[in-house]
C-alpha cells in the first residue's frame, strides 16, 4: 500500500484537521486502476488482431491483454486488402463479430497497436483507421465501452462481410 497523504506533525496548515489528511490517504491501486469515464481499458477487435490470426501484433496483444471473451458492436465489416475495415452502424441487424480484451497497460499497449494501425499523431491524414470508444455487447447481454479501430477511408467499391465474421468470409 502506497500512501499519498500522511500525519505530518506540525505541517498541517490552517483550516486542516488530522481527520481530512487521514481521509485523504488512498491506495496506489486505487488510484492506478481509475480510468476517466471517457476511457476504457477494454478494447474490441474483429481481424487481424484476433486469437485466431497469426499475426505478430496479435501475439503482442494477447501477451498484454486478457481475453474476456467474444463480444459484438453494431457495424458492417469490409474487406480492404487482407484485412478487414469496420464501419459503426446505428441499425440493430448490423452486427460484427469480434473479441473483446481487457489491457493490462493499456496507454502503452494503445500506443503500440495505434503504431500497427498507422493512426494518430505523425500520421497524414486522413488516416486509414481512427481508434473510437465504442459500445460493445458480450454473449450475455451485458454492453459497456472498449476501443476500438474504425475504418476512415471510402468503402464505396468494397466487398462488404455481411456475417460480420472476418475469420469466417
Amino acid at each position: 500500500r502506497r500512501v499519498f497523504a500522511k500525519r505530518l506533525p506540525g505541517v498541517m496548515g490552517p483550516g486542516f484537521r488530522q481527520d481530512d489528511i487521514e481521509c485523504a490517504t488512498l491506495s496506489f491501486r486505487k488510484i492506478h486502476s481509475y480510468r476517466h469515464p471517457m476511457t476504457s481499458d477494454r478494447l474490441f477487435v474483429y481481424g487481424t488482431l484476433t486469437r485466431g490470426f497469426d499475426h505478430p501484433m496479435a501475439r503482442l496483444l494477447a501477451g498484454h491483454a486478457e481475453f474476456l471473451g467474444k463480444a459484438t458492436c453494431r457495424g458492417r465489416l469490409f474487406l480492404i486488402k487482407h484485412y478487414p475495415g469496420l464501419l459503426l452502424s446505428d441499425a440493430p441487424s448490423d452486427l460484427v463479430h469480434g473479441e473483446l480484451f481487457h489491457m493490462r497497460v493499456p496507454d502503452e499497449l494503445l500506443r503500440e497497436l495505434d503504431m500497427y494501425e498507422a493512426c494518430g499523431e505523425g500520421f497524414p491524414e486522413p488516416t486509414e483507421y481512427l481508434r473510437k470508444l465504442i459500445d460493445v455487447t458480450l454473449p450475455d447481454g451485458t454492453a459497456g465501452k472498449a476501443w476500438t479501430y474504425v475504418y476512415n477511408w471510402p468503402v464505396a467499391d468494397l466487398p462488404r462481410i455481411e456475417s460480420g465474421r472476418f475469420l469466417e468470409h
